[in-house]
């Protein structure tokens, strides 16, 4: 495959729990489909989800129906992870002038937003993570806008216990335009295995982008942000999900509520874009809710 990682990145990638930036498009083209984005997004008619998050655009915004399956992109999770891909959550992150950054965070099986586990891998293989990210930026992104951190290594070790019973954030009453909190109505501190631990932020490796570029890396690995600090520049990255086609995604769940708001998933589904479904853990779609075809359904190496 053309776009597969050499051998010296996918050593970096193992030894940092991410690699980037890579291009996924020309600088102009991220801004040309950053257009469209915006224009769709604002028509809610046809989204999955009926709440404010904008999760899972992929399934009413063609760009994104197109993006979850970019070769660039999946040839390289493929380096990764293997063949058998299935892409299961997609998020859009604006970052506006005055944000607050984001907190350190690190989650394996996203049982931080309700307490239960989203992801259950059932036949893990030793040093190969089970779940990547995919974040690309459609703006530039820096330091005064607020581009992402990343602590090299640290997926090697949970410094967060997702198993923690906290409170905040997992409130029934809390909704996400009531939020003082740096990561999206919950305080990640209070997951912390030592409550005493702060990580070291001179070993941080600083994000700088362009638009169209993307970092592919393990939730496990240490991720943050800076705050806005610009006066009139919107930083507006897209975060893909993807995992092995050996994990059960959201298990025996049919709504749940996170980060303030309910979601239904009686028509969610995953998105095979790389190999062929051998466990049947999961339901998945082949089209979106336009009707459009998801337009890559298998590469395989």
């Amino acid at each position: 495959m053309k776009n597969s990682l050499t051998p010296e990145e996918k050593k970096q990638f193992f030894e940092q729990g991410f690699i980037g930036p890579i291009k996924v498009y020309e600088p102009e083209e991220a801004k040309n489909i950053l257009k469209q984005i915006r224009i769709k997004g604002a028509d809610h008619s046809k989204m999955l989800h009926k709440n404010t998050l904008n999760y899972d655009r992929h399934f009413d915004i063609e760009e994104l129906t197109n993006h979850i399956c970019r070769e660039e992109i999946v040839e390289r999770l493929a380096s990764i992870m293997g063949d058998d891909i299935n892409l299961w959550r997609v998020e859009m992150f604006p970052k506006y002038p005055g944000s607050k950054g984001t907190e350190w965070h690190q989650v394996q099986d996203y049982s931080y937003a309700t307490g239960k586990p989203q992801l259950i891998p059932t036949a893990t293989e030793e040093g190969i993570p089970f779940d990547l990210t995919v974040w690309t930026t459609f703006t530039d992104a820096t330091k005064e806008n607020g581009c992402l951190k990343m602590m090299p290594g640290s997926h090697n070790k949970m410094f967060f216990d997702e198993k923690k019973n906290i409170s905040t954030g997992r409130e029934e009453a809390y909704t996400a335009v009531e939020s003082d909190t740096s990561f999206y109505g919950y305080n990640f501190s209070d997951f912390k295995v030592d409550s005493n631990w702060e990580p070291d932020e001179s070993k941080a490796a600083v994000l700088e982008m362009k638009p169209g570029e993307c970092v592919i890396f393990s939730a496990r690995c240490m991720h943050a942000s800076f705050p806005n600090t610009s006066e009139r520049s919107t930083r507006f990255a897209v975060a893909c999900r993807y995992v092995q086609g050996q994990v059960q995604v959201y298990p025996n769940t049919s709504t749940f509520r996170a980060h303030g708001a309910d979601f239904d998933l009686k028509d969610w589904g995953c998105v095979k874009v790389s190999g062929t479904d051998t466990y049947g853990h999961n339901k998945f779609r082949t089209k979106n809710n336009l009707g459009q075809p998801f337009p890559v359904l298998s590469y395989s190496s």
